[in-house]
């Protein structure tokens, strides 16, 4: 991958795919509903599933060369459909602190009607693993990332040319502050969702790492907290290894404005030495030359399942729509004060902490429409608008 800069517009086409390994429990398996293609393999037909009782519908194309439902699951789907990456095996037992089924790609890309779910990830492989621990009051989900070039941890800088000249505000990205360096409560940039000085690639995805969590507790197959739902974007808890800043520039004299993303120049490597207070990185993975890991800690509540999508940009941004890689994990989060409420609020004496960890969206901030995800009724955005990232937000 050569430095450079990206110019986008909405894209369709192949991914790559993160080779990472995980178990889960399983019951048996039943029929169940098809969130999306799973990966690769042919369009499939109907057909009563392995086991099943009755064919699930079919969306995509499933895993392998072989027809869909009654052939088998699709990656990490449902048996006895053609489900695709991302579900967990009908049955599956929660086990607490058990990191189940890890599908690579999160079973995009596929058309609907979601514009976001045709959206490609190009840079999947630099994506490592994740790994997921505790539950309640507060779970760590690590992501290691591992490229020829630092992590870009987010927009340092936005540079607005119009008829009447040439714009630059400055936002916070923390410095590295030695190799390999270490920072809590990272600064990622401009944060802002729409407009000149957005911190989103010209796809809509956050250039900062983002977490999108959804509870699969009553529906292993949901997807509502992704981003091509809508989902709404967690930041970072801290940062390690090497990592660097990049340029937004806008040319407002074109129509539409034309949007470049401009990484900085690397750092020096870190091969893989992360640094004071980090994870070790897992082992068996090919140096590339910069290692990272962003952490995030959040409540998750005990018992639950969960579907953990994370979501980064590498450091050179020479691809249409950006370089960007994402990468999903069901996870059941370790037994503690289950009986907090799904919203975070309430529950018994000792769940008084119950809460989120402060991200969420500023749809309200910005005038911004807030929509949520799949299967809910806020989930249509008027016409001309995609939901990302908690927004009814204009494609570039």
């Amino acid at each position: 991958m050569k430095t450079g800069t990206a110019t986008s517009r909405w894209f369709v086409g192949g991914l790559a795919v993160v080779t990472l390994a995980a178990a889960c429990s399983s019951q048996g398996a039943k029929p169940g509903p098809d969130r999306g293609p799973g990966q690769g393999g042919r369009t499939s037909t109907p057909g009563a599933g392995a086991g099943g009782t009755a064919p699930g519908p079919d969306h995509g194309p499933g895993a392998g060369a072989g027809p869909g439902p009654g052939a088998g699951p699709g990656s990490g789907g449902v048996s006895g459909s053609n489900a695709g990456g991302g579900g967990i095996t009908a049955g599956s037992m929660c086990t607490p602190g058990v990191q189940q089924t890890l599908v690579s790609d999160c079973g995009y890309p596929y058309a609907s009607s979601r514009p976001l779910t045709s959206v490609v990830f190009n840079e999947s492989d630099v994506l490592r693993a994740i790994v997921p621990s505790g539950g309640w009051p507060m779970a760590t989900i690590s992501l290691f990332y591992d490229d020829e070039h630092a992590l870009t941890l987010g927009i340092r800088s936005t540079t607005v040319k119009s008829a009447s000249g040439t714009t630059t505000t400055d936002y916070p990205v923390s410095a590295l502050p030695s190799v390999p360096g270490a920072v809590t409560s990272p600064a990622t940039g401009t944060n802002i969702l729409a407009g000149d000085q957005s911190g989103l690639d010209t796809s809509l995805r956050p250039m900062w790492p983002a977490l999108f969590i959804t509870d699969i507790t009553s529906d292993p197959t949901s997807r509502a907290g992704d981003w091509q739902m809508g989902g709404v974007p967690h930041n970072p808890t801290a940062v390690f290894g090497t990592w660097k800043g990049a340029v937004r520039t806008v040319d407002d004299t074109q129509s539409p404005p034309l949007v470049t993303i401009t990484p900085d120049a690397d750092p020096a490597k870190n091969k893989q030495v992360l640094g004071t207070g980090a994870a070790s990185f897992p082992a068996g993975i090919k140096d590339e030359g910069f290692g990272t890991e962003v952490r995030w800690n959040v409540p998750l509540l005990g018992g639950h399942s969960y579907r953990l999508q994370v979501m980064v940009h590498d450091g050179d941004q020479n691809k249409v729509g950006g370089d960007s890689g994402e990468a999903c994990v069901t996870f059941c989060a370790a037994a503690g004060c289950s009986e907090c409420g799904t919203d975070g609020a309430g529950g018994k004496p000792g769940c008084s902490e119950c809460g989120s960890d402060g991200s969420g969206g500023g749809c309200g901030s910005e005038g911004l429409i807030s929509c949520a995800g799949e299967g809910s009724a806020t989930d249509t955005c008027p016409a001309g608008t995609a939901c990302a990232n908690g927004c009814c937000l204009v494609p570039l």
